[in-house]
């Protein structure tokens, strides 16, 4: 079985079900995405576009174009961290890869629909190329 993603999916409204139960909304989008493999079982790689341009804020204020400059004390030179403080402080709007693995568990093939369970990994990165540990 072969799946070509075309024209895009778009902030698709499903409900994700975490490891203990609980049901949570989420928006689902996928972009550029060739899986291959059985019904029950197939996986290929997708782009994970950046929404928010240069101009969105994160919670400390920090911008691509508009905001604060870093979101520490300012540092006196030389003191051998201000490389560690760039990666947090400078924001980096790249688009990345994300993995995928799909598995069709009813389908109604007379109106095209099916039933599809997946699992995804995207970086480990928040929106704009920071490490989760300053969030």
């Amino acid at each position: 079985m072969k799946f070509e993603e075309k024209d895009g999916i778009d902030y698709a409204a499903v409900t994700v079900q975490l490891p203990g139960g609980e049901r949570v909304p989420f928006l689902f989008t996928v972009k550029q995405l060739f899986a291959s493999g059985k019904p029950e079982s197939f996986s290929g790689e997708f782009l994970v576009p950046i929404y928010r341009g240069s101009s969105f804020l994160d919670p400390k204020g920090i911008g691509g174009s508009q905001g604060y400059d870093n979101a520490v004390a300012l540092p006196p030179a030389g003191r051998g961290d201000e490389e560690e403080l760039a990666k947090e402080n400078v924001k980096n709007a790249v688009e990345s890869k994300g993995k995928i693995t799909l598995s069709v568990t009813k389908s109604k093939p007379e109106t095209r629909e099916s039933h599809t369970r997946f699992f995804f990994l995207l970086v480990e990165e928040g929106e704009f190329g920071e490490s989760p540990s300053s969030w």
